[in-house]
């Protein structure tokens, strides 16, 4: 499935600021930007993430089975004849003819290589002639994109090949399986000696850039709930993620899901699907028996708030309802008090008898040594990306603006982060400054 462009589009490109793949055209600058009806979406090349249909103020971009057959067609038609677009590929990049960057670092290290750390260093690429050393505690790029989004979306872990390109480039030195901790440290003749926490720069490099997302899931603060399992451990677990584990043991034939977002959907989808439709998924066999085996035939999804306040998608609840729809509950207004051997408690006094608990409310940041942290908003205090009171430092992502916002989002916050450290020589004392 891609996105279409209808006719009600408005034109004002802040699709193609957060289309992760460039898919998006005419873009500003290109040839017809501003003189046509509508921007167009090449079906080749998108990934289905949805960033353009949640920032397109006129609602405009829509999936393609629920556009208009002529949106489609008139979308696939302009891009008829020409090569796939991939703003991604660096085969052909050289150093840009101009620097913004002035008397400004030129060696930046960059934490973490999900999404919003690739866009990061692909904006260093593009703007500066920076070398950059990328690391990230996993072994391979992509972060959520990679251990996030569902085996049945194929088509959105496509990206991963782009940021795999990335690392190719001969300005990146890509270091997997690498804690960045590692790097503030020195060689002596006994072996690695920390000389100095994330709120020093190493010596060897100018600026870091932490792209290390939110690395916690959110509680509900119920008793019990230590027994039950969170989305991210789960989604983790099905998508095979170096040291995962299912922490739970999968009991039919009922499941409640607290939570109302596309990833709670994301679960329950899985959950509920046959052994003809796992078949089909990218995921280990050894995942697949447990899921065909665990007996669940029924998902309760319990949202605290009402449906208007739901966070998934109109397309991502239709596609689970044509998987599982008679299998599957939304319940509204409902607030849980206690996971029991009985089941989920509510505040009314019932309870919904299930053998298993997800919780899928969210994620939140932890802090990073030696940088400055709020709690309440769980990101790291920051200016436009640069991080208060710590010269040199940079956040990105989910770190950097809390954990909301899909792939697309990334694109965006990388570019106003990198624009911040090539244009600014210091970091302002604080928020207000």
């Amino acid at each position: 499935m891609s996105y279409a462009i209808s006719g009600e589009c408005c034109s004002d490109a802040s699709c193609v600021a957060v289309c992760p793949m460039n898919s998006i055209h005419p873009s500003p600058g290109e040839p017809g930007f501003g003189t046509g009806a509508s921007l167009f979406i090449d079906p080749r090349t998108c990934i289905d993430c949805g960033a353009c249909a949640d920032i397109c103020p006129v609602d405009a971009a829509q999936p393609a089975e629920q556009a208009a057959p002529e949106d489609v067609e008139r979308n696939a038609a302009y891009f008829a004849g020409a090569d796939p677009l991939d703003a991604m590929d660096l085969d052909s990049w050289e150093a840009p003819s101009y620097q913004v960057w002035g008397g400004g670092p030129r060696r930046v290290l960059v934490v973490g290589a999900g999404p919003a750390g690739m866009y990061a260093t692909r904006e260093l690429l593009l703007r500066t002639s920076a070398e950059v050393t990328l690391v990230d505690r996993l072994g391979d790029v992509g972060g959520l994109v990679r251990y996030g989004v569902a085996p049945d979306h194929p088509g959105t872990k496509q990206i991963i090949s782009s940021f795999e390109r990335i690392t190719q480039h001969r300005r990146v030195r890509w270091m997997p399986g690498k804690d960045a901790s590692d790097l503030w440290a020195e060689r002596d003749r006994n072996g690695w000696r920390k000389t100095g926490a994330a709120g020093s720069l190493p010596e060897r490099f100018d600026a870091v850039v932490h792209a290390v997302g939110a690395g916690g899931s959110r509680r509900l603060g119920i008793g019990g709930e230590d027994a039950a399992c969170t989305a991210e451990d789960f989604v983790a677990w099905y998508n095979g993620r170096p040291g995962s584990a299912l922490p739970v043991e999968l009991a039919g034939p009922r499941a409640v899901i607290v939570g109302n977002g596309n990833v709670a959907l994301d679960v329950a989808r899985i959950l509920l699907s046959d052994e003809d439709r796992l078949r089909g998924m990218a995921v280990a066999p050894e995942v697949r028996q447990t899921l065909a085996a665990s007996g669940i035939t029924e998902v309760v999804l319990l949202g605290r708030r009402g449906p208007d306040e739901a966070a998934y998608t109109q397309p991502a609840l239709q596609e689970l309802l044509a998987a599982a729809g008679d299998r599957v509950e939304l319940r509204y207004h409902a607030r849980p008090t206690a996971w029991t051997a009985d089941g989920l408690a509510l505040d009314d006094g019932t309870t919904i008898a299930a053998g298993n608990l997800f919780t899928a409310i969210g994620f939140e940041g932890t802090p990073v040594d030696g940088l400055p942290f709020d709690p309440d908003r769980g990101i790291v205090p920051n200016v436009r990306g640069a991080v208060v009171g710590r010269p040199g430092h940079y956040v990105a992502g989910w770190i950097k603006r809390g954990a909301r916002g899909g792939i697309g989002v990334n694109k965006a916050c990388a570019q106003e982060t990198v624009m911040t450290l090539v244009s600014s020589s210091r970091v302002p004392a604080s928020p207000g400054s």
